[in-house]
């Protein structure tokens, strides 16, 4: 399955390319002489990342013990930096960062958070922030019902008032969260995290002051949680911590599936009813909420070449051909065959693979999860969102050279989470890359998942018959 897998994804996304570059021959299609050259350069990008592996015999890569935190320095210099710079009145480091790592500058400073506390301090003056010309906010708010509860917080913390200090402490706790994925890695894995800190969407992120931050803090937190303390009361903890970020923003629900394992557990299956059940009752509480969040995605069409990611703005790039029900283009089932196929690469890694990691699956079924749910799924990101797919480094670096085959897979598939990570000029390029890394890491990472609770289901139960 694992020839077979990485074959068909290869194959599938040749016809996604080629899909691309038959607009040129469409004369109703005014666009083409832009995007063209992006798709031929992706093919160009695509041979390198997968013809390199498959050329290379045997890979050991041994780093230091002091690499992760030069990556969470790295992480914090080139975000704090030019903060910094630009509250002392400095431009010219700030723009040099800027420039040199494609980052769009927002007007202000922590844009995304500034948004959020926004609606956090009109929400508390009494104005309904989630309906256009609220007399509060220039527009209304897209973020799900749940974030007002962080009116909850004592002091009044969370206030626009506090924008700047919040959003240096976000930027800190991001860059150690860089520290702890690194550490938690092996390999090619950390270079891939450390070119991740240098690249746009992680910096992108940071300098937004984007809640997806937070998603992230929240996965990390979970696997921490769990790993350290097995038990029932950890778990639900983490379930908890998992619902609340979801309903912020409702794709981050996907990170239920890290999950999973609990079944292992005695009563674990009431961690996984809990959490299903309490997030079917808020997406039915705030249904409308969903449907405008979701059609804000599927709007998103941007055929520009900027920090984008998703699965529309990729078919918007091909010649129109409906398939199936309205609304569902040729692009769209491409793209979808890519992405199975891909999965399918993920399962026969997973199979192949001697190491059984149950945390560093739930890492990469939580990531992945996110991030295709925005991506492929909903159909749109800003390129921030390839941050998810840093929580997927840790496992796929774990194969061994040993086997060529998953050499290639494991080179292969982190070569294309590292292109997510950095390219932000090819909305084509990116997004193929991140929609084929996170489908393949769902996949090994569920498989991993799903092995590992049958073995330890299988030895409760041997050790409960010999009881």
């Amino acid at each position: 399955m694992l020839i077979v897998g990485a074959s068909a994804t290869m194959m599938l996304l040749l016809a996604v390319l080629v899909q691309v570059l038959r607009t040129a021959s469409d004369p109703a299609n005014t666009s083409a002489q832009y995007y063209v050259p992006a798709a031929t350069t992706a093919l160009a990008v695509f041979i390198a990342a997968f013809g390199i592996p498959a050329l290379l015999r045997s890979l050991s890569v041994g780093t230091s013990r002091a690499l992760p935190w030069v990556i969470g320095v790295v992480s914090l210099v080139l975000s704090i930096g030019p903060w910094l710079a630009l509250a002392l009145g400095s431009t010219s480091f700030a723009s040099w960062v800027y420039i040199g790592t494609h980052v769009p500058q927002g007007q202000v400073r922590f844009w995304d958070l500034g948004l959020v506390l926004q609606s956090l301090d009109c929400d508390k003056w009494g104005f309904d922030v989630f309906v256009a010309n609220n007399g509060c906010l220039t527009d209304a708010a897209i973020y799900g019902p749940g974030m007002l509860w962080l009116n909850r917080v004592p002091a009044s913390l969370l206030s626009f008032a506090h924008v700047e200090a919040l959003g240096v402490v976000a930027m800190i706790v991001s860059s150690l969260v860089l520290v702890w994925l690194a550490r938690f890695t092996v390999g090619l894995g950390r270079f891939v995290l450390l070119a991740a800190a240098l690249g746009a969407p992680w910096l992108l992120l940071l300098e937004r002051g984007n809640i997806d931050a937070v998603v992230i803090w929240a996965a990390v937190a979970s696997v921490i949680l769990v790993r350290r303390w097995d038990r029932l009361w950890a778990w639900f903890i983490a379930a908890g911590l998992i619902w609340i970020v979801g309903t912020w923003k409702y794709y981050p629900f996907a990170l239920g599936l890290m999950l999973l394992p609990v079944l292992r557990l005695r009563r674990g299956w009431t961690v996984l009813v809990a959490f299903v059940l309490a997030t079917g009752a808020y997406m039915l509480a705030t249904w409308s909420n969903f449907r405008f969040s979701s059609q804000s995605n599927s709007n998103m069409i941007n055929l520009g070449d900027t920090v984008v990611l998703g699965r529309v703005p990729v078919v918007a790039r091909m010649i129109g051909t409906q398939v199936g029900a309205p609304g569902i283009q040729l692009g769209d089932v491409l793209v979808g065959l890519v992405a199975l196929a891909a999965f399918a690469w993920g399962i026969g890694f997973a199979l192949s693979l001697r190491k059984r990691r149950m945390h560093h699956s739930m890492l990469a079924v939580g990531g992945s999860a996110v991030f295709l749910a925005a991506v492929l799924y909903a159909g749109f990101g800003w390129g921030y969102k390839a941050a998810f797919l840093l929580l997927c480094v840790p496992l796929v670096s774990l194969a061994s050279s040993r086997s060529r085959a998953m050499m290639f897979s494991s080179v292969a598939v982190l070569a294309l989470i590292a292109i997510s990570s950095v390219v932000v000029w090819n909305t084509l390029l990116a997004t193929m890359a991140g929609i084929i890394a996170a489908s393949f890491a769902l996949g090994a990472g569920g498989t991993q998942i799903v092995r590992i609770s049958r073995a330890a289901l299988r030895s409760a139960k041997e050790v409960s018959a010999a009881a």
